[in-house]
């Protein structure tokens, strides 16, 4: 099968702004590899093994330019240059200071266990970030932690993510 114009061009977006790998576009064109390396060296794009894979791109809290592989930036939203940029990044996201109290964590449980049934694996969750604040109300119930995760990451981008339980929802 010969590749169009539009599916060139489609090809070079999607490997260079997409960075989909080339096996990839070679399975969603019906094409081989080959055909589609061939396509983007005809337009100039670089595959070569000299650059390893990697390019350059800023850090999200800093604005460094940083040299990454693609594979490392591919499918992430956030891209940062080292881990202090990472934690400044997740201290200037949150709005309150995150205070960890194991026992503030237990007693959460207890009190959230009087008004639902808690299994296992079933994740609590402080609304004010204070594990101290056990007040039903300012308690909320995950069934896992990966929701608990998207709860805190996806709010900021508008999806939401309902708890199992919620304490406010007591009043």
């Amino acid at each position: 099968m010969k590749l169009t114009p539009k599916a060139i061009v489609d090809i070079i977006n999607a490997y260079k702004i997409d960075l989909i790998p080339i096996t990839d576009l070679a399975k969603r064109y019906n094409v081989t590899r080959q055909a589609v390396y061939k396509a983007l060296k005809l337009h100039g794009v670089d595959t070569s093994s000299a650059s390893n894979g990697k390019i350059t791109v800023s850090c999200t809290c800093c604005g460094e330019p940083i040299i990454k592989h693609r594979c490392n930036i591919r499918k992430r939203k956030y891209i940062f240059c080292d881990k202090e940029c990472y934690y400044a990044y997740i201290e200037g996201m949150q709005q309150g200071e995150y205070n960890q109290n194991k026992q503030g964590q237990r007693i959460a449980r207890v009190i959230v266990s009087q008004y639902f049934d808690l299994k296992p694996g079933h994740i609590i969750h402080h609304e004010d970030r204070n594990n101290k604040n056990n007040h039903p109300s300012n308690l909320k119930v995950f069934a896992n932690q990966g929701d608990h995760i998207r709860y805190h990451r996806w709010d900021k981008d508008g999806i939401v993510i309902n708890p199992i339980w919620d304490g406010s929802q007591l009043a």
